[in-house]
């Protein structure tokens, strides 16, 4: 059976959280996030290279953190990942849902929940509210 773009979606945003995450492998950013990449995250820029150089502090800060991935879904060019993050194994941590928008086996954009719906900035975002 083909596997539908969705899926598609799915498993290489699985791919790259994962890396990132909870290998802490940001080499993954260089591959599979475009250069024009959007982030709605009012603490990081947009871009390729200043996603990769904020998660690169942000890990080197954190080093034992992790984000597991307890829900993943896919929808046309959106998944949605519930994950828990924990600053390191002893941090009762948080839940978060990420957003994310694939083209073209390439992420081009991201934003947590609470950002995206309460400050929306790109076109393709405010459209699908």
């Amino acid at each position: 059976a083909e596997v539908s773009v969705a899926q598609q979606n799915k498993q290489l945003v699985e791919t790259v959280w994962n890396a990132i995450f909870n290998q802490h492998d940001v080499s993954v950013i260089d591959t599979f996030v475009a250069d024009e990449y959007k982030q709605h995250n009012p603490g990081f820029k947009t871009g390729k290279s200043a996603f990769k150089t904020a998660i690169s502090g942000y890990l080197d800060e954190f080093p034992e953190s992790t984000a597991t991935i307890k829900q993943i879904v896919a929808e046309g060019d959106l998944v949605f990942i519930h994950n828990h993050i924990q600053l390191n194994p002893e941090d009762r941590g948080q839940a978060a849902v990420d957003i994310f928008r694939v083209k073209d086996g390439m992420i081009v954009e991201k934003g947590n929940v609470e950002t995206i719906f309460n400050t929306p900035k790109h076109p393709y975002t405010k459209s699908l509210l």
